[in-house]
């Protein structure tokens, strides 16, 4: 039986990972694509699955020892425990996918992880991880809204007044942020979807990151085209200087965070990055139907994953007769 609920837990895993990999097309490069920077789809999901594996590979171990043993002792861990999660947080990710909804799938790893945790009956981080984890939830909108003010304000003087070579130069740059965004969404994502490797000790750090690195890959490359259309051509509007202000805003919010260990919401960095880049403007630079719509999932969908998690693991666990 525990081979069973290993392999799983694996497969459970790997399709997190999967999930995560196409949900989070828009938030990398939908600036890219949305501003006609980059033509075609298939490049946009190329540039992302190289750049993923790379940040996966090189620097999501901080984030993968954070979900496989931060938030409950690895010694608690249980492979039915560990299949419950990710594949409560996988569907869950894949249903807002389908609706084009772009949600945190770190707060749906995460509330994964405790749902399941309670019906396990483990005790769970409270006063360490989880309140650095809300207070990193919070505050990525609010850095990421500053920088992407102050980053659209310097990106408008350096370029008053500049030549169409300056332009094309700035195209280049937001590619590149985009490609540095992918690059994070490796660092900053991975670990929700196979840190209970680590966990149960199945894999290094490093070895878990580059299995999750190849999955988010594949993930981009099969069913990332949804949400890129979404984000790129639905939800913002910004011409190149306020796009290179916001991307830039997004990376660098959400790879500090991977840096400390604690992973965060691409969407929600996005959200945050071109808010800041409107207001150094005083525009309007968000549909406002669509962001209500992203808000609202940004609330109910964690509960509702913490919530199935639980009631899961208890069924699961009554119907094989496994703790």
């Amino acid at each position: 039986m525990e081979s069973f609920l290993n392999i799983g837990m694996v497969i459970s895993g790997l399709f997190f990972g999967w999930t995560i990999g196409s949900h989070y097309t828009g938030a990398t490069m939908g600036m890219a694509y949305g501003a006609g920077v980059i033509k075609k789809p298939t490049t946009a999901v190329i540039l992302i699955a190289v750049f993923v594996i790379l940040g996966a590979t090189f620097e999501s171990h901080n984030v993968v020892k954070t979900v496989g043993t931060g938030i409950i002792r690895g010694d608690d861990m249980t492979p039915l425990g560990a299949m419950v999660m990710m594949l409560t947080a996988a569907l869950v990710t894949a249903a807002n996918t389908w609706m084009k909804w772009p949600v945190s799938t770190s707060q749906l790893a995460c509330f994964s992880v405790v749902g399941a945790a309670l019906g396990m009956g483990a005790p769970v981080f409270w006063e360490t991880t989880i309140v650095f984890l809300f207070v990193t939830w919070i505050g990525t909108p609010i850095v990421s809204g500053l920088l992407g003010y102050i980053l659209t304000k310097v990106t408008d003087k350096t370029m008053r007044g500049r030549s169409e070579k300056s332009v094309k130069a700035l195209q280049w740059a937001l590619i590149a942020g985009c490609c540095y965004a992918a690059y994070t969404l490796g660092a900053n994502n991975t670990g929700n979807a196979v840190g209970v490797f680590y966990g149960l000790k199945l894999a290094t750090p490093m070895k878990a990151g580059f299995i999750g690195g190849i999955v988010m890959a594949i993930g981009a490359l099969t069913w990332g085209r949804p949400i890129l259309e979404k984000v790129g051509k639905g939800i913002v509007q910004l011409d190149l200087n306020m796009g290179v202000g916001a991307k830039l805003a997004q990376s660098l919010t959400a790879h500090t965070a991977a840096f400390l260990g604690y992973p965060t919401s691409m969407n929600q960095a996005l959200i945050g990055g071109v808010a800041g880049a409107g207001g150094a403007r005083g525009i309007q630079t968000l549909n406002r139907k669509a962001l209500g719509e992203i808000v609202l999932s940004w609330f109910l969908t964690p509960v509702l994953a913490g919530i199935v998690s639980f009631f899961l693991y208890k069924l699961l666990s009554w119907a094989l007769g496994v703790h």
